[in-house]
């Protein structure tokens, strides 16, 4: 699968749910996280084939669980992926079929963890409490194991869609996003640099900027791109640099190599 089918099977997948029965459909898809497993797949595709081993991701392809639990400074939290190299023994994960918690040393630090969250509707209402909680999750696990290697998959629509208009049954968006605020909110805790020590950022940030509006979703790569399409103004600052895609996965092994060296796995031209 590419990213481009799978932003058409969420956007199937939630419009028809919502022609059929409405807001109530809308809420059980989120409770089920049916939507958001298929962005976790297609995140795990994408270090599959960079080389990663299957057998290292947590929970594996195609499934969602077990979660791997990792215990930070402050609070333990299930990560919704872990790449777990071998320098992590066997015998230091506790598995049964629903949860793993990894055995506490420092090898934890050497498992990189993945964070994946979308927003389709209320995202304005919602932001400020999901950006906290973002920002202090890399901060609870970095304050803990500094060098471990955090990635964030964060996907928003340019248009919301009308939760209101959910509730009758209806597609409908909303007015365009403030991409602008966001991008700059992602930016600031995007490409850490582990020698500042900046534990509140991640190694790399993806923002996914999604038009759910179009048959096939248009995903948003750069700046440009959003520009040359009225979604920002044309003389805007802001850049999509590090944030994209399609160079996440990559970014994230580099990241690691440069700490670790190799993750069982050799980096796919």
């Amino acid at each position: 699968m590419t990213i481009d089918s799978a932003l058409l099977q969420m956007k199937t997948e939630f419009e028809s749910a919502i022609l059929e029965n409405g807001a109530t459909a809308q809420t059980g898809l989120i409770r089920s996280q049916k939507l958001i497993n298929i962005l976790h797949n297609q995140v795990k595709e994408e270090f599959i084939n960079l080389g990663v081993p299957a057998c290292t991701i947590y929970p594996p392809l195609g499934d969602n669980n077990p979660e791997i639990k990792i215990s930070g400074l402050l609070k333990a939290k299930n990560q919704d992926i872990c790449i777990i190299p071998n320098t992590v023994s066997q015998s230091q994960i506790i598995i049964n079929r629903t949860k793993a918690e990894l055995i506490d040393n420092n090898n934890i630090e050497t498992v990189i963890s993945i964070n994946i969250r979308s927003q389709l509707s209320s995202l304005a209402k919602n932001i400020d409490t999901l950006y906290e909680r973002t920002f202090a999750e890399a901060l609870n696990l970095h304050l803990r194991y500094p060098k471990q290697c955090l990635g964030e998959v964060y996907l928003i629509p340019t248009h919301e869609y009308d939760s209101d208009a959910m509730k009758n049954n209806k597609i409908k968006y909303k007015k365009l996003t403030k991409l602008e605020y966001y991008i700059k909110k992602f930016q600031y805790v995007n490409s850490r640099d582990y020698s500042l020590g900046q534990e509140y950022k991640y190694e790399r940030v993806c923002l996914l900027i999604v038009d759910f509006r179009k048959e096939q979703p248009k995903l948003y790569s750069t700046a440009d791109e959003l520009k040359a399409d009225g979604l920002i103004p044309k003389n805007s600052t802001v850049n999509m640099d590090n944030l994209s895609f399609e160079t996440f996965a990559r970014d994230l092994l580099c990241a690691y190599q440069s700490r670790f060296g190799n993750i069982c796995c050799i980096i796919k031209d």
